[in-house]
């Protein structure tokens, strides 16, 4: 394995000299498990008590402990693990607050959003999810997900390239020691640039947590099908139209094909396809762990298997894990560590035609949909047998760690590694495509490697003063990588791959780098017991960025004030009150190389419509006028962000009680985006440096030991936070800018809805508004009676984009949990809800389904209809009945007519178990035995009209194409030997 360094243009002397500083410890460097802020022991052995402290004669310093940051908030994993939980974002959702999960699919292994404290860049587009999330460390190690450039070479904003699996659902959940939420803004400064988004910092067992003894788990349980599927048939949907027709005197002729004969009993016989579709599936969970050894060397060996599976269209997703961790102090003071995880998946994906088609970029005629009776969706299925659609992920992450404390001085390096793989093989077959059969592979690979060092010392001051000095260097290369090839028109079915089947194949290879090098001075002071400061000063460079703004100097500073030390020591009632002020900038990274190549464009005029093409890279500048998606230039700066904190945290009664209250503000500055441009230019935008967001709000989480020294036990913790976010600057000065059909305004929100304001309908012509004598209009269509009213705002008797309106949020300003646990001998029960409350969802279901003369007449996958097309999924029926041909098209989807509130209360989980008493203790028998039974997504409360108001698109719409969140149950057992 070959790390290739940076080729940094270094031409400032302070770069220069920084640069060769961070990588003097690399001549042949292994090292620490301890990332940059973790690795100040020293300092936390009187700064704080935590688990190191405690077991510093037989713990090795690997600095993985829950308390190694002092400022986070964690989550009760031992509670979760019961759960049927599959993913990190699962175990988070209305856990923590200011951390915000979208699980919106209930397709098992579906990539999922987290944002923590709010969006810090617009989120327009799945290929936009990637640029928000926070980075998850295991064992010190920051994970890689998938670079949102597999997006780049699609039509259609649906899924990316390849498996499209949640990478974070790959991880072994019972190995979990830990989970911290980082968001201090001082700790993610240490953390660096990948933190900018928050941290996400687990641990997993070692050698200390597996001890000498074995460590089983089991569970097994049913993901349940819906009880209740109200099918249809070409009867409710000929009805529904029919009112349409009548209510305007429309022709018979514009019905659909397969709506006009009522004899056709594939369309008009009773429905028969939801037992296929929709099916209860076997879930289960077995995992172990040995461990054992001495002071001087210990191990733990995990292996683990997990099946978890949809209830509809046979979705399941299988990971099979494997962990070994290993520790030795091979000289006084010298320890070494190393930990090595893997897992492979095995995905199997829904076959809904719009994905299948997605994937293809080959449009069929969609004017009539698969049957809902006679038996044909089974009959498809067996067509469908012929396919072939794997789905292969496989993670590879450890670390080889080296650290020598002496007295006052510790060294630690560090040599880390992420690698990831990324299979799919698809084939569809010429049934099931018009004679036309297809064939794609892609492989795909992404790939970090990070080396750190860092040397900390302990300054000999008076015994009131405590000063910890500590230096880290960090060079972290990413590498990304793929191969892809879609094929069509193949001469056999029974040669499914592009060696055999002679099929005319396109051929798409890419590769991306980002490269950065950190280094960084830190100090940690602490008075007495009442006061403590740190400070941080690093300097950041980054290969993505153009040569002139690659490197960044970014401070950080906190200050931590004891009140309870300073003000109330003589209090019983209060056992701890701080105030905590933190202040740090971060810089940031773009998520493409693409920008460092200075003046470019982005083409489509010589390929098919909608193929993307680098055409610059091609020598095809002047042919391809206009361009599409912009002009890259000079000037693109590296973006930061600066993040404010205050909070206040107090206990009570012995601890019984503890309280936190966290303002925040963040400042997300010099952001890319688009700003439009002349027509005649050429291109249609040019790409800008200098968008600046901010998102501020207020987090509360409180816990409490309500009953304690009684037999029966209760423990209670609630959490809630707010949020709200502005777009606070544009670049060169802009107000507005419009990108696709979203509109960004200094000033708004960046996650509202532009759309036109709808009042109801024109019952006829004389009340359609007249200005010079002529009607009101858009785009010079006058209206008429049956068309939608909407709000002239500008008054010029013109509907445009001009009257479109911002209003709503995407996602939630309020969210938040409350969990409560209850054990009385050697039971125990608990339960979690989680709320989300203030946001919106703009619902293109109910859209479609009303626009139905508009979609029967275009090829586009707005127009696909899927099996479950036929389906009641209780659809509002009070909108206004417009006339659906009319030239204003009344049913569009930019109208708040299909903005509905999606505020919601989940009773998420639920959990009974029981510890068996053990009197006798011998080589074969248990130490200890634990049943539990479980469920989760058991209740919500909405007025969502589509039902599930998860199961709603990142960007706030609502398509209806998610397979449903099932209700599950499961039975489980832990033992110890």
């Amino acid at each position: 394995m070959v790390i290739i360094l940076p080729n940094f243009f270094l031409q400032k002397p302070v770069c220069r000299l920084l640069a060769v500083v961070g990588f003097l410890g690399f001549s042949g460097a292994i090292a620490s498990q301890s990332s940059s802020p973790a690795n100040i022991d020293s300092v936390k052995t009187y700064m704080k008590k935590n688990s190191f402290e405690k077991n510093v004669g037989s713990r090795f310093v690997t600095n993985r402990s829950i308390d190694s940051f002092g400022v986070s908030d964690t989550v009760d994993i031992k509670m979760l693990q019961r759960s049927q939980f599959l993913s990190i974002q699962q175990l988070l959702k209305g856990n923590v607050p200011g951390v915000y999960v979208q699980e919106n699919n209930g397709e098992p292994g579906t990539i999922q959003s987290m944002l923590v404290r709010g969006l810090s860049s617009p989120v327009f587009s799945n290929k936009d999810v990637s640029s928000v999330q926070p980075t998850v460390y295991l064992n010190g190690v920051p994970l890689m997900l998938e670079n949102s450039y597999v997006y780049d070479i699609k039509q259609f904003d649906i899924n990316p390239i390849g498996a499209a699996a949640n990478m974070l659902a790959g991880l072994d959940i019972s190995s979990i020691e830990s989970i911290e939420i980082i968001k201090d803004p001082l700790q993610l400064a240490k953390l660096g640039p990948l933190a900018a988004n928050g941290a996400i910092w687990i641990t997993t067992k070692d050698g200390y947590y597996g001890g000498e003894n074995v460590s089983i788990g089991v569970s097994a349980g049913m993901a349940f099908a819906p009880s209740s599927v109200r099918m249809t048939n070409g009867s409710y949907e000929k009805a529904f139209r029919q009112r349409f027709y009548d209510t305007y005197s429309l022709t018979p002729g514009k019905q659909p094909y397969y709506l006009m004969d009522t004899r056709d009993v594939r369309y008009f016989g009773k429905p028969d396809w939801a037992d296929d579709y929709y099916q209860s599936s076997l879930l289960y969970n077995v995992n172990a762990s040995i461990g054992g050894g001495s002071k001087k060397a210990n191990y733990v060996f995990t292996l683990a298997t997990t099946k978890d599976a949809g209830a509809a269209d046979n979705t399941s997703y299988t990971k099979y894990n494997i962990g070994f961790a290993l520790n030795m102090v091979p000289l006084d003071g010298l320890n070494v560590s190393t930990i090595i995880n893997a897992a492979k998946i095995d995905r199997v994906r829904n076959r809904n035609f719009r994905d299948r088609f997605a994937e293809m970029e080959y449009m069929v005629d969609f004017s009539t949909p698969l049957a809902p009776a006679g038996n044909l969706y089974n009959d498809f299925l067996i067509s469908n047998d012929l396919t072939k659609d794997d789905n292969y992920n496989n993670l590879l992450n450890g670390l080889l760690a080296l650290s020598y404390t002496k007295q006052r001085f510790n060294a630690t390096a560090s040599i880390k590694l992420d690698y990831t793989t990324n299979v799919r093989r698809a084939f569809w077959p010429m049934a099931l495509l018009e004679s036309v059969n297809f064939v794609s592979n892609y492989s795909g690979y992404n790939q970090r490697i990070i080396g750190e060092t860092s040397a900390s010392y302990l300054l000999p001051l008076a015994d009131i003063h405590k000063l910890n000095v500590q230096w880290n260097g960090s060079i972290t290369s990413d590498l990304y990588h793929y191969n892809y090839t879609r094929a069509y028109d193949g001469d056999d079915d029974m040669k499914p791959t592009t060696s055999t089947g002679n099929f005319k194949q396109y051929r798409y290879v890419d590769r991306l780098e980002n490269r950065w090098v950190s280094t960084s001075i830190a100090l940690d002071y602490k008075y007495k017991n009442l006061l403590n400061v740190g400070l941080l000063a690093r300097y950041d460079g980054n290969s993505a960025i153009q040569s002139d703004h690659r490197w960044m100097f970014t401070p950080a500073a906190s200050a931590e004030w004891n009140l309870k030390n300073h003000f109330f020591t003589g209090s019983t009632a209060l056992s701890g009150l701080s105030l905590r002020a933190s202040y740090a900038r971060i810089a940031k990274s773009f998520q493409s190389d693409r920008y460092e190549l200075g003046p470019q464009y982005l083409a489509t005029s010589i390929t098919w419509s909608g193929e993307p093409l680098l055409s610059s890279a091609n020598g095809f500048a002047t042919i391809t006028r206009p361009y599409a998606s912009g002009w890259v230039g000079y000037d693109l700066k590296l973006p930061y962000s600066d993040k404010m904190e205050l909070a206040l945290k107090g206990s009570f009664f012995d601890n019984r009680i503890i309280a936190e209250i966290s303002l925040y503000k963040n400042y997300e500055k010099n952001l890319l985006t688009y700003l439009p441009v002349t027509q005649e230019m050429g291109y249609e935008y040019k790409l800008a440096s200098g968008m600046d967001i901010s998102n501020q709000g207020l987090e509360l989480n409180l816990s409490a030991s309500i009953l304690k020294n009684t037999p029966l036990k209760w423990d209670l913790s609630f959490n809630a936070s707010y949020n709200k976010n502005k777009l606070e600057k544009l670049p060169e000065n802009q107000k507005t800018t419009v990108i696709g059909d979203h509109k960004l305004q200094v000033g708004q929100s960046v996650d509202a809805f532009w759309v036109y304001q709808n009042k109801g309908i024109y019952t006829n012509d004389s009340e359609v508004p007249v200005m010079n004598g002529k009607p009101l209009n858009i785009n010079g269509v006058p209206f008429k009676a049956g068309d939608p009213v909407w709000t002239d705002v500008d008054g010029n008797n013109q509907i445009n984009d001009n009257d479109r309106v911002l209003t709503g949020h995407a996602i939630p300003p309020y969210t938040g949990g409350l969990t409560n646990q209850f054990a009385y001998k050697g039971f125990d029960f608990s339960f979690n809800l989680f709320f989300a409350l203030g946001h919106s969802a703009l619902n293109l279901r109910d859209q479609q389904r009303y626009d139905f003369a508009t979609l029967d007449n275009i090829q586009s996958l707005q127009s696909v209809k899927e099996i479950f097309f036929w389906q009641n999924t209780n659809q509002r029926d009070d909108y206004p009945i417009y006339n659906p041909q009319s030239s204003v098209h009344p049913y569009r989807a930019e109208q708040d007519l299909f903005l509905e509130k999606l505020s919601y209360l989940k009773l998420r989980n639920i959990t009974v178990g029981y510890t068996l008493p053990i009197k006798k203790v011998g080589s074969n028998i248990p130490k200890s035995l634990y049943f539990y039974l479980t469920g989760s997504n058991l209740l919500s409360f909405s007025n969502f009209s589509a039902g599930d108001p998860e199961l709603v698109n990142f960007n706030g719409t609502y398509d209806g194409y998610s397979l449903p969140i099932p209700r599950s149950i499961s039975l489980g057992l832990r033992f110890k030997f």
